[in-house]
């Protein structure tokens, strides 16, 4: 016991010092601090203290003392698992219930198959990690944790470089191809390719949230081989036909939510199904509760990389049209809108093309164009470049 806390201390002081001397040069921690600003993070690892302020230049620290009102509180008790941690070494991780103004996160050491009313469900068999306690003045969400470097490597693991998802705007100004409007085109031809179609009883997100404005039922589809791996019975979900699969997409479309198409390998281990490249993962997102708009409010760019905007989009503000309503801001989730002098300005680094704020704009100062729709066919290679659905 010993000499797990003289290696932890070691590993501690190293771990702290590596931040104050890199984190500087790193440009997605630039960033990061850039929309995050300021904070502080107290740590006690098995009983040891100490704590980091990080800023928009530098990261400084203290190793052995308690930092008064931190935003942020880690506390790890296993030493095994922070030995791991300070290490660097990368391990499969879950999130726990929050409550009490805690945050819980867990290591995952297995898999285990159980039985409920709904049927058979693949679950994981974790150990506590490191419980953080934000400080409820700041309105810190947990994802900031992946902000903080150290945490940066063991969030990032769960985005693949295989993973892609694009985000396809279903504004009627885009047109239409082969008679279709662009969203149908793109699912119809991996519909009609797909081995297998899987689609959720609901959406977990509007669920959880209990969302007024959308269609709770709407919930994703998932398909190619590996969906032939979905716990049996299907656990909230259930097979369909190609026929019933459009016929969700034309319902999602009307309902305003906005598809979100890719491969993200955490999506198929989320469900304990291996993912072979055969798992194509489609989304129906609401601005209010959608999982990946939270993400990418609120999390290092380096856990946000696998979201691309629709190559041949453009957005643009009119400002003789603009009057600086903010409506746009409000219904952006991926910090794509901001203002400047009264006027609204579209972030090109951040806009996904979604064509939410064009929908919502009351002055129609926003128009949302595609250059070719050749882009349509580009967007079906780049996504079948990263996963097979047949």
């Amino acid at each position: 016991m010993v000499e797990k806390k003289v290696e932890i201390e070691s590993l501690f002081k190293k771990m702290l010092k590596d931040t104050e001397e890199n984190a500087p040069k790193d440009a997605i921690y630039q960033e990061d601090i850039k929309t995050t600003g300021t904070f502080t993070v107290q740590w006690k690892i098995c009983g040891i203290l100490g704590y980091q302020i990080f800023e928009q230049d530098k990261v400084s620290y203290k190793f052995g003392e308690k930092l008064e009102k931190p935003d942020i509180s880690l506390v790890i008790r296993d030493s095994e698992i922070a030995i791991t941690f300070l290490k660097g070494e990368i391990f499969e991780f879950d999130y726990g219930p929050a409550y009490g103004g805690n945050f819980k996160i867990n290591q995952t050491i297995g898999w285990k198959e159980i039985e409920k009313e709904t049927g058979k469900k693949n679950a994981r068999i974790n150990k506590p990690f490191v419980t953080a306690r934000f400080n409820k003045e700041k309105e810190y969400h947990p994802f900031i944790l992946s902000k903080i470097p150290v945490f940066r490597k063991i969030v990032t693991q769960r985005v693949s470089e295989n993973d892609f998802g694009a985000f396809i705007p279903i504004n009627k100004a885009l047109g239409t191809y082969d008679s279709q409007i662009i969203p149908l085109k793109v699912f119809k031809h991996f519909i009609d390719k797909a081995s297998n179609i899987v689609k959720m009883n609901d959406c977990p997100c509007r669920t959880y949230h209990e969302c007024k404005d959308h269609n709770r039922n709407l919930g994703c589809m998932h398909m190619g081989n590996d969906t032939l791996n979905f716990p049996s019975p299907h656990f909230r979900s259930k097979v369909i036909s190609k026929e019933e699969a459009l016929e969700h997409v034309r319902l999602c479309i009307e309902d305003g939510l906005i598809p979100l198409l890719g491969r993200a390998m955490d999506e198929a281990e989320g469900f304990g199904v291996p993912d072979t490249g055969h798992f194509l993962s489609m989304c129906f997102c609401c601005p209010c509760c959608c999982i990946d708009g939270t993400i990418i409010q609120n999390a290092s760019k380096g856990l946000t990389t696998m979201f691309k905007r629709m190559d041949g989009i453009t957005v643009k503000v009119d400002e003789d049209l603009c009057v600086g309503c903010e409506e746009c801001l409000e219904v952006c989730v991926f910090n794509g809108m901001e203002m400047i002098d009264n006027k609204a300005v579209v972030n090109q680094d951040n806009c996904l093309g979604c064509g939410r704020c064009e929908t919502t704009c009351p002055n129609e100062a926003i128009t949302i164009t595609i250059t070719d729709l050749s882009y349509v066919d580009k967007l079906i290679k780049d996504l079948e470049a990263n996963v097979e659905v047949s």
